[in-house]
């Protein structure tokens, strides 16, 4: 089973997530609305995915990835970027690492198959 750390803070975006990922036996997830929080929780445990929001307060999901991509622990942990923003926004990031893009609104089948790329 692969543990996925889903950083996303709003409510609605949450409960879609718990929906898709209810019935998979493949994955456990775990949904935390704030970055210090996410950062903190990867550094006591080991996740083979993190799922990100970009627009998020306080702490944006940008500059939880630029952290993510400094930090030793976490230099390599695999992300998918989940936002309403065009990737040709987040293009920047690509310069920090190796990044995933979804452009919201996901259906559960464009997440999973993003998935399995990302952790083949």
């Amino acid at each position: 089973m692969k543990r996925i750390l889903i950083v996303e803070d709003e409510k609605d975006m949450q409960e879609i997530y718990r929906q898709m990922f209810l019935k998979s036996p493949k994955f456990e997830i775990e949904i935390i609305s704030d970055a210090a929080v996410a950062l903190k929780k990867l550094k006591e445990s080991k996740f083979d995915l993190v799922i990100l929001d970009i627009i998020m307060e306080p702490v944006p999901g940008d500059s939880f990835f630029v952290y993510l991509r400094t930090y030793t622990q976490t230099v390599d942990q695999p992300v998918i970027i989940v936002s309403v923003l065009e990737e040709s926004v987040l293009e920047n990031l690509k310069k920090f690492g190796k990044v995933y893009f979804l452009k919201k609104p996901i259906t559960q089948e464009q997440l999973f198959k993003q998935i399995e790329n990302v952790l083949q």
